[in-house]
C-alpha cells in the first residue's frame, strides 16, 4: 500500500487559550463601559466556538446558528456505515439517545483545503447514558464497515480516549473513499462530535489543537443546535 500523504499539525494550546482570555477581557470592559449593550435581545446563539476548531486559520469557519438537518444516528457512525443507513442490528440499543441527532455543516468564509465538516449532537438523560454511549460509539467506528480491507496501520486502531479524561474521544478513519478526523465527547446531557472528512488523494493538511477542539465540544450550546438554521442547506 503506498504511504499516505496526509500531514496532521498539532497546534500548542498556549497561544489560542493567550487569544481567547484577551478577547474574554476585552468583552467584558466594552459590557462594563456600556451597560447598553446588555439589553436583551432575540439574536440566535451561537452553537460552537468555531475558531477553535481545526483549519479554521485558513477555513475561517462561519457562525453555527443551528441544524441543517437530523438523523437517528450521529454523522460518524453514518459515515462508517454502508450506503450511510446504519444497520439496525450492527447498534447497541442501549446507546439510543432521547433526541434525533442534530447535524449543522460548517460553512467556511476562506479556504477549507479540501476539508468538509460538520457539528452534530444528540441528547441523552445524564452523564452516565452519554458516557456509554461515548464507548458505544468508539465500538461503531473502530469496526467501520465503510474501511477498506487494508488500512495504513497507524489509523483505525482506535477511537481512543485521553488517559486523563475518558469524556473525550479522537481518531483519524480511512474509510474506501475518504479521510475522516472525529472528534467527539461526552457531556451531562449530550454527545457531541466534529468530523472532517477529505476525499482521498493528496497532498492533505489537517492542522488542529486538541485541547481547544474538546473544549469547544464541551462548551457547544446543544439547545441552539436544535433548533432549525437560520438558512438551512
Amino acid at each position: 500500500m503506498p504511504p499516505m500523504n496526509l500531514t496532521r499539525r498539532f497546534i500548542r494550546p498556549v497561544a489560542s487559550l493567550s487569544l481567547a482570555a484577551a478577547a474574554l477581557l476585552s468583552s467584558v470592559s466594552t459590557a462594563a463601559a456600556d451597560p447598553g449593550d446588555l439589553a436583551p435581545t432575540d439574536a440566535p446563539f451561537s452553537v460552537i466556538d468555531t475558531a477553535a476548531l481545526p483549519l479554521n486559520d485558513t477555513a475561517r469557519w462561519e457562525t453555527v446558528l443551528g441544524h441543517d438537518s437530523s438523523a437517528e444516528t450521529l454523522r460518524g457512525i453514518t459515515i462508517c456505515s454502508i450506503n450511510h443507513v446504519p444497520a439496525p442490528v450492527d447498534l447497541d440499543p442501549r446507546s439510543r439517545a432521547a433526541t434525533p441527532a442534530f447535524t449543522a455543516q460548517l460553512r467556511p468564509g476562506g479556504d477549507p483545503r479540501g476539508w468538509a465538516a460538520t457539528v452534530s449532537a444528540a441528547g441523552y438523560n445524564g452523564v452516565a447514558e452519554a458516557s456509554y454511549a461515548l464507548a458505544s460509539y468508539r465500538r461503531y467506528l473502530d469496526a467501520c464497515r465503510t474501511a477498506p480491507e487494508t488500512v495504513a496501520p497507524y489509523v483505525n486502531a482506535a477511537v481512543g480516549t485521553s488517559v486523563l479524561d475518558p469524556t473525550e474521544a479522537h481518531a483519524l478513519i480511512e474509510t474506501h473513499d475518504a479521510w475522516m478526523e472525529v472528534f467527539a465527547v461526552a457531556t451531562n446531557d449530550a454527545l457531541v462530535e466534529t468530523v472532517f472528512t477529505h476525499p482521498k488523494g493528496g497532498p492533505i493538511e489537517f492542522t488542529y489543537n486538541p485541547a481547544a477542539v474538546f473544549g469547544a465540544l464541551k462548551m457547544a450550546d446543544v439547545g441552539a443546535l436544535a433548533r432549525p438554521a437560520v438558512n438551512p442547506l
